[in-house]
């Protein structure tokens, strides 16, 4: 059954929703919309679900997203139930696979970095929120050249592009009155 995880298609069915399923968990508790009760839990185990069928599905998805959820807990931003059992069920996919998991440290340590360093610039507004900054452009910098490195990249780009893409329309679900 996990080997169907790792089919192209089925990555970015799973992308796109881990990115759909961010942002509802994330509109529940920040901006107190409450599409029905409890949408708030099941949102956040619906990003966990999503997320850990991605980050066990390929390797270098793991590797990219892991980074990402790992700056999001250095900077403080799983702060509320739904995000921790998102984490959770994430990190325990990525333990119960660990064994048989061929990680990409480089694409995990410079996705980490830039994320971290990013963040905390505008955390602490010595740069201010632009376009590069609200749709991560320096992730997609990252994604295409190691995609000029190899070509196996390209599903971290493809994957990258729909969960941000289906991340903003969550957002527009959620804004809608």
């Amino acid at each position: 059954m996990i080997e169907y995880l790792s089919y192209f298609w089925v990555l970015l069915i799973n992308s796109a929703l881990f990115g759909l399923f961010t942002k509802l968990a994330d509109l529940c508790d920040e901006h107190k919309w409450k599409p029905f009760k409890g949408a708030g839990i099941l949102f956040g185990v619906f990003w966990g679900i999503f997320g850990a069928a991605v980050v066990i599905g390929s390797p270098l998805l793991g590797s990219f997203y892991l980074a990402i959820l790992f700056h999001w807990i250095l900077r403080g931003k799983i702060d509320y139930l739904n995000h921790r059992i998102a984490t959770v069920i994430i990190l325990i996919s990525l333990i119960a696979i660990a064994s048989q998991y061929a990680f990409d440290w480089y694409l995990f340590g410079i996705v980490f970095v830039s994320f971290t360093i990013f963040g905390f610039l505008r955390d602490y507004r010595i740069i201010n929120k632009s376009w590069f900054i609200a749709y991560n452009v320096y992730a997609y910098v990252i994604i295409v050249v190691f995609a000029l490195i190899s070509s196996s990249y390209l599903i971290v780009l493809y994957s990258y592009l729909l969960n941000t893409i289906f991340y903003h329309i969550g957002k527009q679900l959620g804004h809608e009155k």
